[in-house]
């Protein structure tokens, strides 16, 4: 069972907030209940190591992206260098074959891939950067409970 407000990890929902509001998520996946602060040090590992395993994830659907526009770029580029140059019934210039290349519909699809994946990896980087400052938070928080506990036992 899912806390309310908070999405389930790599669902559909997930998915589509890492793409729309990755900074509300975050700001979702990195909230600590101080009423149950055991819970939340019991879950962060967890918590944490998933989100770095689907960023090495998309990291490497980054990395496939690229490398799908680059074939798509140097097939753009065989076609546009066989056939002449309308304008002028020639060979075409490098910046003519660059141009062709660039604009043609599979090179655009493969950038838009690209632009995907480099969206998803950037903000689960920044979820990962979050979670971070939370456990660095989480460790204050639980010190100074004890700190106050030890104070309040004292007296």
């Amino acid at each position: 069972m899912k806390e309310p407000g908070i999405t389930e990890l790599g669902s559909a929902e997930f998915w589509e907030r890492i793409k729309n509001e990755p900074a509300k998520l975050a700001a979702e996946l990195c909230f600590i209940d101080l009423t149950q602060l055991d819970v939340a040090l019991q879950k962060h590992p967890s918590l944490h190591a998933w989100v770095n395993a689907e960023h090495e994830v998309a990291r490497i659907a980054e990395s496939r992206a690229d490398w799908e526009l680059i074939k798509a770029r140097a097939r753009a580029l065989l076609v546009a260098k066989a056939t002449p140059d309308t304008h002028t019934n020639k060979m075409k210039t490098v910046d003519v074959l660059d141009a062709e290349a660039d604009t043609h519909e599979s090179v655009q699809n493969a950038k838009l891939l690209l632009f995907d994946a480099q969206e998803k990896r950037g903000a689960l980087r920044a979820i990962m950067d979050a979670m971070e400052g939370r456990i660095q938070m989480l460790v204050q928080i639980a010190a100074k409970q004890r700190q106050e506990a030890n104070n309040y036992s004292r007296s």
